[in-house]
């Protein structure tokens, strides 16, 4: 899990130096490099959040102080033109829940997407997206930190999506402000996993190592080649339900998702399909120990996946309805899928997502291997 998350969210950097295009043109990146304070609250979705913790007050407030490594150009390839000339690279973030004896100082390392939403000469306005790993918990023990139901494990999925405005000072110097959305789980992979939900406001300096890009004047990029796909996706996690999170037992899920995809833009696809799941846990018996092998734990889902297209690396995400449920039902519940995914030879591609319910409620991580059939437009 720990290298499988690892490669994904460098790829958020790596990607962001590969070249498409066909003519060869000198290019020079433009480095700058940001430190970042937040302050911002806890969203009390639990009951160790809202006070039934070992200090006995509840966690309110959240502080993180980060380091961003970032690049910038002037549109050499067609997806930054595409972007208007995006900002990514690589940062780290040492995070404060003020408890550190039962939740500590988790550490995150992620990539880092920021695309223009408007410009003017001074001030530019991004929305954030960032991806990555998230270590160094004071985690759920039975005996040493029995309250914490919120991170069961040494590691997590850091994820936050933000808006940032930056203000031209100097040549070299910006300061920004923010707003994001931070989540940190692990996708279900080890329970107890209520997960930490934050909203925090930002202060951001940022200063530019060699002189800016011009970023005013990137040519668009036309119509970019489009197709319509046929993918393939095969899914694999493991997960503990709810009804036994505290104890030991771990049941894999292993799937298979068809969905016909459409490109609609240079940017953004639409797909729409089938997801078919076999949890061995779905019907596992009241003490946690699994049950029976039988049809009972297969789940079929219909599901509706907008994709934003990156290059090779695409952002996930997908709503979708169980059309068969030994345990929500048929047609009673939806679900969720966020992730990315990179294609690294030809029509392969491997990703990891998310899968919820309810908008927060992780079910398990997809670990994924995906083939797409394809029809250029």
């Amino acid at each position: 899990m720990r290298i499988g998350l690892l490669i994904i969210s460098m790829l958020l950097v790596l990607n962001g130096f590969s070249q498409t295009d066909t003519i060869k043109v000198k290019k020079k990146q433009f480095p700058s490099i940001s430190t970042i304070y937040q302050y911002g609250n806890i969203i009390p979705t639990t009951d160790f959040v809202k006070g039934d913790n070992l200090m006995g007050k509840p966690l309110k407030h959240y502080q993180s102080f980060s380091l961003k490594v970032l690049w910038q150009n002037p549109g050499y390839t067609d997806w930054q033109k595409v972007y208007h000339g995006p900002y990514y690279g690589g940062g780290l973030t040492v995070g404060d829940f003020f408890n550190p004896e039962e939740v500590g100082y988790p550490i995150s390392l992620y990539g880092v997407l920021g695309i223009p939403i408007i410009r003017w000469k001074k001030l530019e306005i991004y929305s954030e997206f960032q991806f990555g790993i998230a270590w160094n918990w004071e985690h759920y023990d039975s005996i040493t930190n029995p309250k914490n139901l919120v991170i069961g494990g040494g590691l997590t999925v850091h994820l936050s999506l933000g808006i940032n405005a930056f203000y031209h000072v100097s040549r070299n110097v910006d300061i920004g402000a923010g707003f994001s959305f931070i989540h940190f789980s692990n996708g279900g992979f080890e329970r107890p996993n209520k997960g930490f939900n934050i909203y925090a406001p930002s202060v951001e300096l940022k200063y530019h190592i060699a002189k800016r890009p011009d970023v005013m004047n990137i040519e668009p990029a036309g119509r970019i080649e489009r197709s319509n796909d046929l993918f393939f996706m095969l899914g694999y996690g493991d997960h503990q339900l709810n009804e036994h999170e505290l104890d030991t037992n771990y049941y894999a899920i292993g799937g298979l998702s068809i969905i016909y995809f459409t490109q609609l833009s240079n940017a953004f696809r639409l797909g729409y399909g089938s997801d078919f799941n076999y949890w061995w846990g779905l019907n596992a018996l009241p003490d946690g120990t699994p049950g029976p092998r039988t049809t009972e734990n297969l789940t079929i889902g219909f599901i509706l996946q907008p994709e934003l297209v990156i290059d090779k690396l695409t952002l996930v995400a997908g709503f979708g309805i169980y059309a068969k449920h030994l345990i929500y039902g048929n047609f009673k519940q939806t679900y969720q899928r966020l992730g990315v995914r990179y294609e690294f030879y030809k029509n392969l591609s491997f990703g990891v997502n998310v899968r919820a319910v309810n908008f927060m409620l992780a079910e398990f991580l997809e670990f994924n291997l995906g083939y797409r059939i394809r029809w250029m437009k």
